[in-house]
């Protein structure tokens, strides 16, 4: 999905390939004041944001934004721009739901003519989840920062509810009306001579915005690895994306390749069809119960385990991957009896491969359904393949679950963030082919920082619905001129820190790009979206003074779930939601409840 926002020119649009939101200025010349510079160009006859190094009256003319940006301090208007949302997945609507809470008019597009994205089951070829999905976060921890999920809802629920969670999310805020669906998207470019954007729609010409959020998310487009001698396999060859019906391998031998969450969704989806199932994998993996001791796992996680965690990885990154990576391991050991044969250890550290989350994997290993092997080598057959260990497999289907590449293929090369790919990382053994994209915290473009941004270029151990809330939060209040960038030499110098740390993984093992420290990323996005929880449960004069006046609630929101509402709980910039506080406790409260009863029984 991405976000842009159009120019006076209107919006005609259909929608698209890309997730994303556009939002168009007023046209009116007069309608916005000036906040830092901020000027009704005459020559071009609507109002422009520009950032220069002095504040310009209204009227006169500016020097292109590009060029003068020291702090960039964004504008603040009377009249928020129209929006289009191209592709209504997760991170298109929360970016569209987010933009319109602070005053920007948007429009959502997508090419399905439904929202959801990958949530949305579909026969079609088209990433999506199986009717079968559980979701691997539960729904305490993994829902919007202020749309909880029904309580009647399974705390691990199926794709299905969280279908009806993102249309009832659509409904509840009123987007319906905003989004434009069964469109797509063929270009987006940069008309530097208008100072605009131009998303070219398909069936409908080319349509003009201020602003573009490209939201297309990790999803997007199938990882397939080089596979020697695969033109002479007559057996069926698919990504996972494609694999929707498990009946059509039935009586099949089929090596499913990759041993990550979907490897495993898919390898158990095909038990007691498949004549064999195979899972392959070049390394070893943790795998993770939903529920211990009858507690969803990722409970465990609070807010004081976060802040240690994050003054670890800060500070002592090694000690810190240590020390987290020994306490998943803890807790597989003690869920599972993990073994030798099974080829899964050691597992690498969870930097570079994240645990599988899975409540049936180990039994059916345990029960030989599905048989560990390493990682294959070539096709030897027909209807056979060569193992790394020259083991020799009759295979009738290969399913690669290798993932995917994040999409930069609709912009104009003068604007893709990934055109200056580092050279390390081209050169990591890790990078796997991967883009690495330029963009400051991972979401903002250097070129046009007050007009481009990307939604799906953020990876840490989190839901993706919280996260990318966070994320266009942030996005919407620096937009909107509350919070400011640092200069484009300092944003360039917090890149390059960056590229240089995931480098630094990748060189060493699989690395996803998107990867950052999370203690510093989150810091960032609180600061930027004006959340209040570092001020108020930090050291300050605001922690002391909450801390001193409401002792029971801090103590919750330290040692509790750590739930996505504690980023609406204080007043801030951002709208804080008045429900927050009340949801907080009643998660708390019922968890408590199920441990007691736990402990009675």
């Amino acid at each position: 999905m991405s976000v842009s926002l159009p120019s006076r020119g209107g919006v005609n649009s259909a929608a698209a390939d890309l997730d994303g939101v556009s939002a168009e200025l007023n046209d009116s010349r007069r309608s916005i004041y000036m906040q830092n510079c901020f000027f009704g160009c005459p020559c071009l006859g609507s109002d422009h944001s520009c950032v220069r190094f002095q504040p310009v009256e209204n009227g006169q003319r500016s020097t292109n934004s590009r060029r003068c940006r020291p702090g960039l301090d964004i504008v603040q208007q009377h009249q928020l721009a129209h929006s289009t949302n191209l592709a209504t997945g997760v991170l298109g609507l929360v970016a569209v739901k987010n933009l319109v809470e602070e005053g920007f008019n948007v429009t959502g597009f997508d090419r399905n003519d439904y929202v959801g994205g990958l949530w949305h089951y579909t026969d079609e070829d088209k990433t999506s989840v199986l009717p079968t999905t559980v979701i691997n976060i539960s729904k305490e921890r993994g829902c919007f920062t202020d749309f909880p999920f029904p309580k009647d809802t399974p705390s691990h629920c199926t794709s299905a509810h969280v279908q009806q969670y993102l249309e009832s999310y659509v409904e509840h805020f009123g987007l319906t009306k905003r989004l434009r669906l069964g469109a797509t998207i063929n270009e987006v470019k940069r008309d530097d001579k208008e100072d605009r954007w131009v998303v070219d729609v398909e069936g409908t010409g080319p349509e003009y915005f201020d602003k573009i959020i490209v939201a297309t998310g990790i999803n997007s487009r199938p990882h397939l690895p080089t596979l020697q001698g695969v033109e002479q396999f007559q057996g069926e060859v698919l990504h996972s994306r494609a694999f929707k019906r498990p009946e059509l391998f039935k009586g099949k031998k089929v090596v499913v390749v990759g041993m990550g969450n979907t490897g495993a969704d898919t390898a158990a989806a095909l038990c007691g069809v498949a004549d064999k199932v195979y899972i392959s994998h070049n390394h070893g993996a943790l795998i993770m119960p939903r529920v211990v001791n009858g507690v969803a796992f990722d409970h465990t996680m609070t807010a004081r385990k976060a802040a240690i965690m994050g003054f670890l990885e800060l500070n002592f990154p090694r000690f810190a991957d240590f020390l987290f990576n020994t306490m998943i391991k803890k807790m597989q050991d003690k869920a599972f009896n993990i073994r030798p044969e099974w080829k899964l250890s050691p597992a690498p550290p969870v930097k570079h491969a994240v645990p599988i989350i899975s409540d049936n994997l180990v039994d059916l290993l345990e029960a030989k359904q599905i048989l560990s092997v390493v990682g294959i080598k070539l096709v030897s057959g027909p209807r056979e393949v060569e193992l790394d260990d020259g083991t020799l497999l009759e295979a009738d289907a290969i399913i690669w679950c290798t993932g995917y590449k994040t999409e930069f293929s609709l912009l104009d090369r003068s604007v893709d963030p990934t055109r200056h790919t580092t050279p390390a990382w081209a050169s990591a053994i890790g990078s796997r082919g991967k883009p690495l994209p330029r963009l400051y915290q991972n979401m903002i473009s250097l070129d046009h920082p007050d007009s481009m941004a990307f939604m799906g270029c953020v990876a840490f151990a989190t839901g993706a619905f919280p996260l990318y809330d966070l994320a266009s939060m942030a996005l919407a209040q620096v937009w909107k001129g509350k919070s400011t960038l640092p200069s484009l030499e300092e944003m360039n110098r917090s890149v390059d820190r960056q590229h240089e740390f995931i480098c630094g993984i990748a060189k060493d093992g699989s690395a996803a790009p998107g990867w950052v420290r999370q203690a510093e990323w989150v810091s960032w996005a609180n600061e930027a979206a004006g959340a209040g929880v570092n001020e108020h449960l930090g050291w300050g004069l605001t922690g002391w003074k909450f801390w001193f006046q409401d002792r029971a609630f801090y103590k919750l929101l330290m040692d509790g779930i750590y739930t996505p509402f504690i980023w609406r709980v204080f007043d801030g910039k951002r709208k804080s939601w008045d429900g927050a506080r009340a949801e907080i406790e009643r998660i708390n409260a019922e968890a408590a409840a199920r441990k007691k009863v736990k402990k009675t029984n």
